[in-house]
């Protein structure tokens, strides 16, 4: 272990700050001078204060129980370190609602699953995050969900209603996720040609056997593709997070990197709402999600 002053943090990556705690403002304090969000661990008698604990929540704070081993704690803070920063991110916001599971099972329609939230319930509690946070830019899944599974679609649908009830906070752009055909089928291609059992669903990482239905859209609805090659590695390291999922021997981890660079290459979407830059064209996509804002 080496010691670090603040300002030596590192901009990206995970992290651990340790840090002197003489009062209750030090929190308070220290993230006024650090340049990222801490996700700081809180002992739960203080979590729970009834005043406070809504501050508490809303900036993500781990709760830790002291009368023992502590494994929730334990495994939100590994979460914060393995999963959320090694993308980069530096707020994660749940909209409370429970997985609905694949199309068709049980779970679609339990108490609490995404898929039977009220529309208009869910679109609020979306909307009150936009409000917070005032992106200028928000990115959704398209209209398939990606390879269709309940949540992603009803994730489209809230955010299409959340975009279009904001008003004054509405953001200045709106993106859907795509998966041109085109890049779709010479992905699964690839991967074959590689000797990795892919399936036609590959490109949205799902699993349901070698003859699943194939995914992708129409390669003229994306109006955008952004080059991401740098990221790559970073996103081979955030699917390791995901190891209930994609264990090692998933299609998707088995991928060499050099293969991985060019199929991932670019991420592409399509701009459903705001301004086009000025340079942009039918023959020729734009780079940049946030090209002709100020």
């Amino acid at each position: 272990m080496g010691f670090q002053q603040i300002r030596d943090l590192p901009r990206h990556g995970p992290g651990i700050l340790i840090c002197n705690h003489t009062s209750g403002l030090d929190p308070l304090l220290i993230q006024s001078v650090c340049p990222r969000l801490i996700v700081w661990m809180m002992a739960k008698e203080y979590y729970e204060i009834k005043a406070l604990h809504w501050i508490f929540k809303l900036l993500e704070v781990i709760p830790v129980d002291r009368g023992g081993r502590d494994l929730a704690a334990t495994r939100a803070a590994l979460r914060a370190l393995s999963a959320g920063r090694v993308l980069g991110v530096s707020r994660l916001a749940q909209l409370g609602y429970a997985d609905s599971g694949i199309a068709g099972a049980p779970e679609n329609h339990r108490p609490g699953a995404f898929l039977s939230a009220s529309l208009d319930e869910a679109a609020q509690r979306l909307l009150e995050i936009v409000r917070q946070e005032r992106p200028q830019v928000m990115v959704a899944y398209d209209e398939t969900g990606g390879y269709g599974h309940p949540d992603h679609l009803k994730s489209h649908q809230v955010a299409v209603a959340a975009f279009v009830a904001a008003g004054e906070v509405r953001p200045a752009k709106l993106y859907f996720v795509r998966f041109p055909l085109g890049w779709a089928r010479e992905f699964v291609r690839a991967l074959r040609a590689a000797g990795i059992d892919a399936p036609r669903a590959a490109p949205a990482g799902t699993d349901v056997g070698l003859e699943d239905a194939e995914i992708g859209v129409p390669d003229h609805l994306v109006t955008t593709a952004i080059d991401v090659r740098r990221y790559v590695p970073t996103k081979l390291a955030a699917l390791a997070c995901h190891a209930s999922q994609m264990p090692p021997e998933h299609f998707l981890r088995r991928m060499p990197l050099d293969l991985a660079e060019r199929l991932w290459a670019y991420e592409y979407f399509s701009r459903e709402a705001g301004p086009a830059p000025p340079s942009s064209s039918s023959d020729q996509p734009e780079a940049d999600l946030f090209a002709g804002l100020e």
